[in-house]
């Protein structure tokens, strides 16, 4: 925030009488008022934070007003905003500095902005990179360990059981899997998607060489994983052969102007439409007993990945409970674009709930607490039997 403070400070080059940066009180007031309609109208899970966080809309917006009212700078204001998003405790809805995304649907809403064609493009261009494979739980140091595959996804066998460890949804953090499938031809879309197809081959040989060394039971480790694309449906897809099903994403779709909810007063739905059912077939590349290893940095298209296994009993999840990011940018997401200063507030289009209907933001329990920094290495064999002699309440 300090840097972004410091960049706020010297884009305004307007000076008042007395040598400082000229103060533009109406620009950020009408600014507030943007950032208000924007939420009221296109924030997900605005609902969910007055009726289940709590959060009082009227104080909030009454606080801030009479924080603005006070402001003398730029960076008065800029923080006062920062303020105003970090009260909602949602890792999705984000300050940032420069214009939004070309991606992102501008807020509120505007009829006349098309999105963007992909451009074609390369690995590089678009900006992938190989991420760190290896992980911070212990099991590589455990007894028995026997290392079958380091990159991308480091995987080994304890005995019958494998683990294999996805560190991100994201095909861009696998610069080498796009290398493998890039072609002058293949637009950013095709691209990713060709990257993703090249991607489920090696986990697929992966599980089928991990069966060839004794595997009966599975292990996916999604510790540290922030999240990604839609790629994690497809990962859970292929541990079952059954059909999965679970409350499909709710997206933003007012049928009414929303702006009174922050005087208080009830208003239309945010979303577009009551919640559906989505399934998806399982492909089957394993359908032994499996585990799911999670932490408190497990976020967002990993949270879609757990909720996939977890809702349908598919899988134990042990360790932590998720980050509690949830459903984030669908098509791009949305972005309120501020004009006082370079900066735009991206706005998460999407929700996503439990079975029990929990919203992914207050992130997902596991069926097995595990306080991973205590966990040694040479608990890891004990902790592994547990998991699969564990049965599900449900």
């Amino acid at each position: 925030m300090l840097a972004m403070a410091a960049t706020i400070g010297a884009t305004n080059p307007a000076m008042a009488a007395d040598g400082r940066p000229a103060f533009d009180r109406a620009a950020w007031t009408a600014d507030i008022a943007t950032i208000k309609a924007g939420l009221a109208q296109g924030y997900a899970n605005l609902d969910w934070q007055v009726s289940n966080r709590y959060l009082q809309l009227a104080r909030a917006g009454a606080q801030i007003d009479a924080m603005l009212d006070k402001a003398s700078s730029d960076v008065d204001a800029a923080l006062i905003v920062a303020k105003l998003v970090d009260a909602f405790r949602d890792p999705h809805l984000q300050l940032q500095l420069g214009p939004p995304p070309e991606a992102a649907t501008l807020l509120p809403y505007r009829s006349d902005v098309d999105s963007p064609a992909p451009t074609t493009d390369s690995c590089e261009a678009n900006r992938y990179a190989d991420g760190k494979a290896a992980g911070r739980l212990p099991y590589t140091s455990a007894p028995g360990w026997k290392a079958v595959s380091t990159e991308p996804f480091a995987a080994g066998t304890i005995g019958d059981v494998g683990i294999i460890r996805i560190p991100a949804f994201g095909e861009d953090r696998y610069r080498s899997a796009c290398r493998k499938v890039a072609r002058p031809d293949l637009d950013a879309r095709a691209l990713r998607l060709a990257t993703r197809a090249e991607l489920n081959r090696q986990l697929i040989t992966l599980i089928a060489n991990l069966k060839s060394h004794g595997m009966t039971k599975l292990v996916v480790d999604v510790s540290g994983n922030g999240g990604g694309t839609e790629w994690s449906s497809e990962v859970a897809a292929m541990l079952t052969t059954g059909t999965l099903k679970r409350r499909a994403p709710m997206r933003v779709g007012p049928t009414c102007d929303r702006s009174a909810i922050w005087k208080g007063e009830k208003v239309c739905s945010i979303y577009a439409a009551a919640a559906e059912i989505d399934t998806m077939q399982g492909t089957g590349a394993w359908t032994g007993p499996l585990a799911v290893l999670v932490d408190r940095r497990s976020a967002s298209a990993t949270e879609e990945f757990v909720t996939w296994l977890k809702d349908n009993d598919r899988a134990v999840i042990a360790g932590e409970r998720t980050f509690g990011a949830g459903c984030g940018y669908v098509d791009g997401g949305s972005a309120i674009a501020l004009k006082a200063a370079p900066l735009h507030i991206m706005v998460p289009n999407c929700s996503r709930y439990t079975r029990e209907g929990i919203n992914e933001i207050e992130g997902i329990a596991p069926n097995v607490a595990v306080d991973w920094p205590a966990t040694t290495a040479a608990d890891m064999p004990h902790l592994l039997r547990q998991l699969f002699e564990h049965k599900s309440d449900r």
